[in-house]
């Protein structure tokens, strides 16, 4: 998926790249479950901010961010799309994030590098499994919030039940800044405005009926921030005895802006970005006024980095023209175009760097781009998702003694000790597990190379994709997120490359489990050397079940305090030897998952060795350790939620939910059903098209990676069985 920075209907007065003020810059993303709004919401603001002439719509393909053949025939975004515009003199960066279950390493990486989040809600829904998830993610990296309650003008949506689903369910006190006024409009707390649906824009002509409510809604507020803020109810409650009308509005002003930074609180809008483009209005307001810049969250990296150049790779794509293209949050310094840079995830300098601007499709050569903002670098070749770039080693290693010397920890920041020397490291995006897995093939041999070619640059670009090699069928298998991430995939692979690929049967990724921790000793001799004395290597390993089922991304070393240290190139080599042998677990053939891989001992023939040798005995370890220990198989399940009419009867999905081995979880509500199950990602075919078929297309489906769990004996014969028969 493709990150591109685009506008095809930018008015003139942005034509040119200019360096904000870090203090007047905002880097915001619009997150949301699948279908809540997102992509309509940012086309309103582009239209509001005057980026764009005319406000696209979903339905008829002509957004902005949505471009992709795919997301228009579909509706729905498949990757994520960063656009920038002017609003009350601040120049705000906004990235539309993907939805769907597919692409939430989108969502991961995106928000990695974000300084705010506009999470969008359905108000006929609430809080859904996929919001959960893009919150979660979030809330790692303590992004503020503005929650934006949208598609009000539904017969179903209830404003109040989607409050408080936001703090019932993702914890966090929701301060109402805008609210419905019956179905015909919303009022702005704050600035007391009133837009009308069927008006254009907002009027400050209030009385009657919606004065008394602006009032009341008013008066919710204030004692809303009285509860988070001491000082603020001493001077709300204690010196003007709770009395609205004595509160300044810039009191009321700075009070959000400092919760809602230090995530005390998130503020909430509303209305129907569908219905009336004006209603998004707030949005803007509030990321203005509320959310912090740059150079306010990066205060404790410039304490380790000052004024030398940090920043983190979070994206990689490839031009026809330029190469690998490196997206880099620059976070402190400078990053100057024809410099050399170093990566202190790999310890290696890399350049002279082409640095660009983003504009539109287009990449506009720069001199430098300051601290703050996203650079698109060419020249960086070696370097993937996730690694740190900074100034110099020199830089690294003063970086190093000044964390070392803080007296507490901070957040996203780690310290890196190896024989090339000292560094520090932004931490960085994790990648979720595959579920589905497929044979993928060239076109004909003749294009085999072009194949291989493509394939290494979508993982590049894609940590979330898969390649491996099934040693038993000789065929190539990609692993994705789902069966629209392989339509993705697929669509890239014919469009970008040229490439129609045959594609086989999507099966479910299953996992073989150690349940024991194992100990045991390999070694490998080179019978090819023409040496008197051949050379040898003798590994001893521990393998464990981890805590957490974390996967294995690379060996621990717990050696002889006498044993001479494993010399950087020769951990390279087990590493690889161990994710060989973990390709294929003993049981099954299947991925081996959770396990943590102990050297505790490493006897070799000589200082010089062929890592070749290395890699085979650590595979050869690690292969025969689990013939030998006790496996079972874990399948994907998935937490599926499933809203329908509260006048329909909801027996028939629940025996189509348990005729699919389904474990229900308990969860109602007054004004519609909905119903919550736990099912194995196997038994989700065509669940979808069922649930519309039984509730006549007015139920609600959606569909979350849960875990793993441990497969049932009838159920384990049959997968072996089919294994057998070659399926």
């Amino acid at each position: 998926m493709i990150l591109r920075l685009i506008s095809r209907r930018i008015s003139s007065s942005h034509r040119f790249y200019s360096t904000p003020s870090p203090s007047k810059l905002r880097n915001i993303g619009v997150i949301a479950h699948v279908d809540a709004g997102k992509t309509t919401v940012t086309e309103r603001l582009l239209y509001l901010a005057g980026a764009i002439q005319n406000a696209g719509s979903v339905d008829k393909g002509n957004t902005v961010t949505d471009f992709l053949d795919i997301e228009r025939e579909r509706g729905i975004t498949v990757q994520s799309a960063a656009v920038n515009f002017d609003w009350a003199g601040h120049h705000i960066n906004l990235i539309d994030t993907p939805g769907h279950v597919d692409f939430r390493v989108e969502v991961e990486r995106c928000v990695r590098v974000l300084d705010g989040i506009v999470v969008v809600i359905d108000g006929s829904a609430g809080v859904q499994p996929q919001t959960l998830t893009v919150w979660d993610q979030s809330s790692k990296f303590k992004l503020p919030a503005h929650f934006f309650i949208n598609k009000l003008d539904k017969k179903e949506a209830n404003f109040e039940r989607s409050v408080d689903s936001i703090q019932q369910k993702l914890g966090v006190q929701a301060v109402k800044l805008v609210i419905p006024v019956d179905k015909i409009g919303v009022l702005d707390v704050l600035n007391s405005q009133f837009l009308n649906f069927n008006d254009a824009e907002w009027s400050s002509g209030i009385s009657g009926k919606i004065q008394e409510i602006l009032q009341e809604a008013r008066s919710d507020l204030c004692y809303s921030l009285a509860d988070c803020c001491p000082e603020f109810m001493k001077i709300f409650l204690d010196e003007n005895e709770g009395n609205v009308k004595k509160i300044e509005q810039e009191l009321i002003l700075r009070t959000l802006r400092e919760l809602t930074i230090a995530s005390k609180i998130a503020t909430v809008s509303c209305g129907s970005a569908i219905r009336n483009l004006n209603c998004v209005k707030p949005i803007l307001d509030s990321v203005v006024h509320f959310f912090p810049s740059p150079d306010q969250r990066n205060t404790e990296f410039k304490r380790v980095f000052e004024k030398d150049l940090a920043g983190l790779v979070f994206k990689i794509t490839h031009d026809k023209r330029r190469g690998q293209l490196s997206y880099v949050r620059i976070y402190t310094g400078r990053l100057q175009n024809n410099s050399t840079v170093f990566n202190t995830s790999q310890m290696a300098s890399e350049g002279p760097l082409k640095v660009f601007t983003p504009y539109a499709d287009e990449l506009k050569s720069v001199d430098h781009v300051e601290e703050g903002n996203i650079a698109v670098v060419a020249g960086l070749e070696n370097t993937v998702t996730g690694d740190t770039v900074v100034q110099s080693a020199a830089s690294a290693d003063k970086a190093f003694e000044t964390l070392k010397s803080l007296p507490h920890p901070i957040d996203l920041l780690q310290c890196k000790t190896s024989n090339e020397g000292r560094s520090v490291v932004f931490s960085g995006i994790e990648s979720p597990d595959a579920v589905f897995f497929c044979c993928i093939e060239p076109p004909s041999n003749r294009q085999l190379q072009q194949f291989n070619r493509a394939l290494e640059e979508l993982t590049r670009e894609d940590p979330s994709m898969k390649i491996r090699y099934d040693r038993d069928t000789g065929q190539t298998i990609v692993e994705t997120q789902g069966e629209l991430h392989l339509e993705a995939i697929k669509d890239r692979l014919k469009r970008n490359y040229k490439l129609d690929v045959f594609i086989g049967q999507l099966q479910v990724a299953y996992r073989e489990m150690l349940t024991q921790e194992l100990s045991h000793t390999a070694k490998v001799e080179d019978g090819m050397s023409e040496k008197k004395r051949p050379e040898f290597v003798q590994l001893t390993m521990r393998i464990e079940p981890t805590k957490g089922n974390l996967p294995f991304k690379k060996i621990d070393l717990e050696l002889p305090q006498t044993a001479k240290p494993i010399r950087l190139d020769w951990q390279k080599a087990i590493n690889e030897g161990c994710s060989n042998a973990l390709q294929n677990g003993p049981l099954a053939s299947y991925p081996v998952h959770a396990v943590r891989v102990v050297v505790t001992e490493c006897i070799v023939s000589g200082g010089k060795i062929n890592p070749a040798l290395l890699s085979a005995c650590a595979q050869k370890c690690v292969s025969e350790s689990l013939q030998r220990g006790e496996m079972l198989l874990a399948e994907p399940v998935m937490s599926v939620q499933i809203d329908v009419r509260s006048d329909d009867s909801t027996q028939p999905i629940l025996n189509e939910l348990i005729r699919r081995r389904a474990q229900f979880e308990a969860q109602s509500s007054s004004e519609y059903r909905r119903i919550s199950a736990i099912l194995p990602l196997s038994e989700t075919e065509n669940l979808s098209k069922t649930v519309r078929t039984l509730t006549s297309g007015f139920g609600d489906i959606s569909v979350q990676f849960r875990g793993y769990q441990q497969v049932g004996d009838h159920e384990l014969n049959n997968i072996l069985q089919r294994r057998t028969a070659g399926f």
